[in-house]
């Protein structure tokens, strides 16, 4: 929120984001363009450095028995399929998105690329899985859709097993985020911002970096991960 003072006026300005039923409806009207949308930003190139740069790989790996891995905000899979792109050995997708469009976007571009996913509708603020059910929690560019960005995190961390990895992008202040939020009302969201919400979630070996979604918006997002403590 801005607020200003003129004389003894105070004027505020605040921020109107979509409501969650009227977001899944404009996701739902370009899902089937989502794809070559994914394709022109280089999505799966963008996101496999900040993985690989996190950690998560190894750790996954690292993990005896299954390991169980969920996607929120899925779109059409890019995340997913970068980080698979990734391992060395195969773990158990799960999926969730508000637009079900997407989710059958989402089926189709990830069984093409091999993965097999469960895919549930369902909103980021209330994930329809038990405390401490995955290894690891991402998220692509959800985060700043929400009124309260910071109660989408911290019901990520629910879900997530102590020693869990969690990985999230968020857009970033620049030419590409002001485009960004005028079509779709998110927050652009600084490094300090996103810093201090992972560290109000207690979390641990919180690292980020920016991440090249080339030519057509160059540095418009950064990476964040951390560690859920033991």
């Amino acid at each position: 929120m801005t607020i200003r003072r003129i004389g003894s006026w105070q004027i505020s300005i605040s921020r109107c984001l979509l409501p969650p039923g009227q977001l899944a409806s404009r996701y739902d009207v370009i899902a089937a363009d989502w794809e070559r949308t994914a394709m022109r930003y280089q999505l799966e190139k963008a996101y496999q450095q900040p993985l690989f740069a996190s950690g998560a790989p190894d750790s996954l790996e690292n993990i005896s028995g299954e390991r169980h891995v969920l996607d929120c905000g899925v779109g059409s899979g890019s995340l997913s399929i970068a980080l698979q792109k990734l391992l060395a050995e195969r773990v158990n997708w799960y999926g969730i998105d508000t637009s079900s469009e997407m989710l059958s976007a989402a089926e189709a571009v990830t069984r093409r690329a091999g993965l097999t996913i469960i895919l549930k509708q369902a909103n980021v603020l209330s994930i329809p899985y038990a405390d401490e059910s995955f290894d690891m929690v991402m998220a692509a560019h959800v985060l700043e859709h929400l009124p309260q960005p910071e109660r989408g995190l911290e019901e990520m961390v629910r879900v997530l097993k102590p020693g869990g990895r969690l990985f999230i992008c968020m857009t970033r202040p620049s030419l590409f985020g002001v485009l960004i939020q005028m079509r779709w009302r998110t927050w652009a969201v600084t490094e300090a911002q996103g810093l201090t919400w992972l560290r109000g979630c207690q979390l641990s070996d919180i690292g980020l970096c920016r991440m090249n979604l080339g030519w057509l918006a160059g540095s418009g997002s950064t990476a964040f991960w951390a560690k859920r403590p033991t």
